[in-house]
């Protein structure tokens, strides 16, 4: 096991002095705690080889320390309570709803069918036209503003990859629009909001579903193209990366969304390592911004979190990444059969899961099922039952959380984070870092 440790521990030693503290600070940490801290680290990382071929429940319980340790010595930014801004940058049905009903309700599922009808309608400058007025306007300062007065502290801004590079390999897209990002950033930056810049559609879409910009039955993982991501002159995650560097709002960057499960576990793992060493070389450093690795759903875990420990070595070798899980409760079969006090329990295991890895709950809802509204006396009491559950559990999230979405369709309650919050389903009393023992002085 001595022989396991060393690399880890040789790389550990690289990794224990953050970059802020290699180069003149104002108020540099105390040795004692960083050396403190150090040793920790190290006592965990020797825990962790000792118990990963033995028992993997205790190795993710030490290797949770560890991360919670090099999380302290590297991360000053508090933990992510935000808001998905879906449907600006990459356009989905929900959200973009009123686009969708205008041009194309019934014969179009995703941002790319969409701009197929709209350009069959309108002609190709027309439609681009369309399309551009509503990246001015879908989104405002107005709204950023509104996000910081009910106590969020950060957003996620999904994107398509041709917003940064504009469309590639004869895809249909319109692009690039990165003044759009940069006037959003520079609104962050004035309210002091934390942003996640997340790559929700990637070159040859990361899944043949709606999210990724466009829907295709017949998708196979070889279509991605990793490639245009990270590794071309030009590509999608080094252009973020270099021209927000040292950007006071930008505190996270995520290098996909919503992965297949088609796409080979080892695959998904080496474009993660990839994707991270491309990200810190164009200077993003570990102590300024955290990089998020969708793993999308909870069934995979699993899998992932031992390829990514034993094969890639990936938390030894990477610091301030973070496991991506979307929690839903209302997509699936057996989703749909529970109950509302069902729901409520499974909560209790999301939280469980949420301390074994360093984590962010990318996107989560009140969409609850029919059965579980039904099994209710009240609908009002159970949204806000079901989002103060789901408060609590991912409030164990490492990253923090962001509930998917700022606005949606009128028609689909429980995705609308402006009407939960004027319902009072949603309470950011919830949130915010206010004692337990105090929030129900809060407003009166």
């Amino acid at each position: 096991m001595a022989i396991l440790s060393l690399p880890f521990l040789q790389r550990l030693r690289l990794q224990c002095v953050p970059a802020r503290m290699r180069r003149p600070v104002r108020m540099p940490a105390p040795s004692q705690v960083v050396l403190s801290r150090v040793r920790t680290l190290s006592l965990c990382a020797v825990a962790y080889w000792r118990e990963v071929s033995q028992d993997l429940g205790k190795a993710a319980a030490s290797l949770a320390r560890f991360l919670e340790m090099q999380r302290r010595l590297y991360w000053r930014r508090p933990p992510w309570r935000g808001v998905n801004l879906g449907g600006w940058l990459l356009l989905e049905p929900g959200p973009s709803h009123e686009l969708f009903q205008q041009f194309g309700a019934r014969n179009s599922h995703c941002e790319w069918q969409l701009l197929h009808q709209m350009r069959n309608k309108l002609g190709p400058q027309r439609a681009a036209e369309v399309l551009e007025a509503h990246r001015s306007t879908f989104v405002t300062e107005e709204d950023f503003q509104q996000i910081k007065s009910y106590g969020f502290n950060a957003v996620r801004i999904p994107f398509g990859y041709w917003i940064v590079t504009g469309p590639s390999n004869g895809d249909l897209y319109v692009g690039p629009a990165l003044d759009i990002l940069d006037r959003a950033l520079a609104w962050c930056k004035h309210l002091g909001l934390q942003v996640l810049l997340d790559l929700h559609g990637a070159p040859g879409g990361e899944s043949g579903e709606t999210p990724c910009g466009r829907e295709m039955k017949d998708w196979r993982w070889e279509r991605w193209r990793f490639e245009e991501s990270l590794e071309a002159k030009g590509s999608a995650l080094k252009i973020i990366a270099e021209r927000y560097k040292g950007h006071p709002a930008v505190s996270g960057i995520a290098v996909c969304n919503e992965p297949s499960e088609k796409v080979p576990a080892d695959v998904l793992c080496q474009f993660y390592d990839q994707a991270i060493q491309a990200i810190r070389a164009a200077g993003m450093p570990p102590d300024e911004v955290s990089i998020v690795l969708p793993v999308y759903r909870t069934e995979r875990l699993d899998e992932i979190w031992r390829l990514w420990n034993k094969v890639f070595d990936g938390f030894a070798r990477h610091a301030n990444v973070a496991f991506d899980l979307h929690l839903y409760h209302c997509f699936g079969a057996w989703w749909q059969r529970q109950g509302l006090k069902s729901h409520l329990r499974m909560t209790k295991r999301d939280r469980k899961i949420l301390r074994r890895v360093p984590a962010v709950v990318g996107e989560w809802s009140l969409a609850l099922p029919d059965r579980a509204m039904a099994s209710s006396e009240n609908d009002e009491e159970a949204y806000r039952s079901f989002a103060s559950a789901q408060l609590d559990a991912y409030g164990h999230a490492s990253h923090g959380w962001f509930f998917w979405n700022w606005r949606d369709s009128p028609e689909h309650h429980g995705w609308d984070a402006k009407m939960c919050l004027q319902r009072h389903w949603l309470s950011p009393v919830e949130w915010k870092d206010i004692p337990r023992s105090q929030r129900s002085l809060v407003g009166k």
